[in-house]
């Protein structure tokens, strides 16, 4: 049987909620994580961490990812970039970290071109508005 190379944690965080109520919750995840992978053997200081942020109504699933091994490899490759919703999700949930590490995390190597190509195709594709997601609208430049 194959071991794992990926771990994911999932928090349901409600929007109406305060921003430090929110906050608190998941500040707390790179902590369990980082115990659960304790868990399985996998030193925490070796994995990529990437973020996703999913909205559900008032409601945003908020999943924290981390890859090590051959998941790492493949995400770090640039062989196979997310695209449309898991690309929008992916995006919003690394944005603080600029965008050459987004375009990174989301499997675009250092193709911030195609990146934001990608990026502005899905956004216009599931008919969204982007000024409306703060977080995209700081990866993507004005036309």
């Amino acid at each position: 049987m194959p071991k794992p190379t990926q771990a994911h944690l999932e928090r349901i965080v409600n929007k109406n909620e305060s921003i430090e109520a929110r906050q608190k919750i998941l500040s707390q995840m790179p902590y369990y994580m980082g115990a659960k992978l304790l868990e399985v053997r996998v030193d925490p200081q070796s994995v990529i961490y990437r973020w996703s942020v999913e909205d559900k109504g008032n409601k945003q699933i908020c999943t924290l990812s981390a890859f090590w091994g051959d998941s790492k490899t493949k995400i770090l490759s640039g062989k196979e970039p997310l695209m449309e919703k898991e690309l929008i999700n992916c995006a919003k949930g690394n944005a603080f970290s600029g965008i050459e590490e987004t375009a990174k995390l989301c499997g675009y190597k250092s193709d911030i071109e195609s990146f934001t190509a990608n990026l502005k195709q899905a956004v216009a594709e599931l008919g969204l508005d982007i000024n409306s997601i703060k977080s995209l609208k700081k990866l993507i430049p004005e036309s």
